[in-house]
């Protein structure tokens, strides 16, 4: 009967010691798959890129990233830019959306999506983020990452 019952104290502890690993490594399961589950849904995110610039470079930015484009940003997009984030009003540290440009890229006609995060603590430094179609957005950053190679950034 001892055997018996210290057999049966045995399989208690080993259930209990098996529902305690459950309990701990059922959580973090639970976890990882609420992640991936978040991380599906966030696949709608599109794809974007950055650069960021002092106010009086932005036409020489924007010149810059026109290389990827079959055709330059226009002139007066490009000033419309300039004026958005030059505007005292904009607070400093929150993105906005400054413009949506039409451009031709590998000859088809898409959108780019600009925001912008200002800050002015010695002149005005903007940083620029840029949203699209996959294809355009890796060309820019391609583009992007060749221009801070050339600054050696």
């Amino acid at each position: 009967m001892k055997h018996l019952l210290g057999f049966l104290l045995f399989l208690l502890v080993m259930a209990g010691g098996v529902a305690a690993i459950v309990s701990v490594f059922g959580d973090e399961a639970r976890v990882i798959a609420l992640e991936q589950e978040a991380y599906a849904e966030d696949e709608d995110v599109p794809l974007a890129t950055s650069i960021d610039a002092d106010l009086s470079d932005i036409p020489e930015t924007f010149a810059l990233l026109s290389d990827v484009f079959d055709e330059p940003i226009s002139r007066k997009s490009v000033k419309q830019i300039h004026t958005r984030v030059a505007d005292p009003s904009l607070d400093e540290g929150i993105v906005y959306q400054i413009a949506e440009l039409d451009v031709s890229f590998e000859g088809r006609m898409t959108t780019i999506n600009v925001e912008a995060e200002v800050y002015r603590e010695d002149g005005t430094y903007v940083l620029f983020y840029f949203t699209g179609d996959e294809d355009v957005v890796l060309a820019l950053d391609e583009r992007i990452m060749a221009y801070y190679d050339e600054l050696g950034i």
